[in-house]
């Protein structure tokens, strides 16, 4: 078994020396090399957050101009200055707002009507005040009083039920 092993001395090429420990000159160019790669290190993480950024508001821009022309959302108004780095990425424009005042007023006969209306359809096995309420439209306190005078209650608790009297 042959193995071939060059002769460095023919090839003019040294071995190389082992290295010393380091002097403190050579220490103090490490720390200020190292401290220059940190540097740039930083540097280069912080234009990247600010592409990102860039990237996302791009991204949401084209976005929202596509939603505007698949389905007619409105297009919400960009965000300046430091609200725009805590925008969150939720509803285009939030629902309008029903200005002033309570709702139309929904007269007592009505109320009972509608109410029983909901009770007659649950049948012999009766519904909650919570359940007749919102299939009638009526605000739950004012069901639960009503209820309580009008139809037969079943049960109390979660448990209670109301038939037709």
């Amino acid at each position: 078994m042959n193995i071939f092993v060059p002769r460095l001395d023919v090839l003019n090429i040294t071995s190389p020396r082992p290295q010393n420990k380091l002097t403190p000159q050579d220490s103090n160019t490490n720390d200020m090399k190292s401290d220059l790669i940190d540097h740039r290190i930083s540097d280069l993480e912080q234009e990247l957050a600010k592409l990102r950024m860039r990237k996302v508001a791009l991204l949401q821009e084209e976005l929202s101009k596509l939603q505007s022309e698949i389905g007619g959302v409105r297009i919400s108004k960009p965000t300046k200055g430091w609200a725009s780095e805590i925008a969150s990425p939720g509803k285009a424009d939030p629902s309008p707002r029903r200005s002033g005042g309570r709702g139309k007023s929904i007269s007592e006969e009505e109320v009972v009507e509608r109410l029983r209306k909901v009770v007659a359809s649950a049948g012999s096995e009766g519904i909650s005040a919570r359940a007749a309420a919102q299939e009638a439209g009526v605000f739950y306190l004012r069901a639960i009083k009503s209820m309580a005078e009008n139809f037969v209650k079943h049960g109390s608790g979660k448990w209670t039920r109301y038939t037709i009297k």
